[in-house]
């Protein structure tokens, strides 16, 4: 399937399908117009079609159990990124930093043309975490810094994903 950036926008107020998945950090929620995944998130989206899920839905959920039991380092899903180009281009960059790999917002910034604190702007508003994986972005100094699904869960993922020893923090 590989990661697509669709032209077309979704149908506004098309039907939204959604899923949830328990994760070892909380419930994860998943929704998608029936052909994209147009969200992740750790807040019960409180709308949405929760029944017969769309291939791709099912497909999500199953990518993301096989991610948290350790079996998954990439998704292999078509997202939906809606967000301006700046914020598109630092979602694509996001995407090519490896499991078990940091970058700096500076880094992150300087590939997608801005400067740091726009790299982060766009990190808070990622729409799709985990699946693009902007947990993997920190400070200059190294420093863990904000994270839309709180610190302690980007602690637990970069441990989850060994870019962090657990004994570090």
């Amino acid at each position: 399937m590989g990661t697509h950036r669709m032209k077309k926008e979704p149908e506004l107020f098309g039907p939204q399908y959604v899923a949830s998945v328990n994760t070892p950090i909380g419930k994860l929620w998943v929704e998608s117009d029936g052909k994209l995944i147009t969200r992740t998130t750790f807040s019960n989206p409180g709308r949405g079609r929760h029944a017969k899920r769309p291939k791709v839905l099912a497909e999500a959920i199953t990518q993301l159990k096989a991610y948290f039991a350790g079996r998954r380092k990439k998704f292999d899903l078509p997202l939906y990124h809606v967000g301006s180009a700046y914020r598109r281009q630092v979602w694509g960059e996001l995407e090519n930093v490896r499991q078990g790999e940091l970058i700096t917002y500076a880094q992150l910034a300087e590939r997608a043309g801005g400067v740091a604190r726009s790299a982060g702007a766009a990190c808070a508003v990622n729409p799709l975490l985990i699946l693009v994986p902007c947990h993997r972005a920190v400070g200059s100094s190294g420093l863990l810094t904000g994270y839309a699904g709180g610190l302690w869960r980007k602690k637990w993922l970069l441990e989850h994903e060994g870019a962090l020893a657990k004994e570090l923090f």
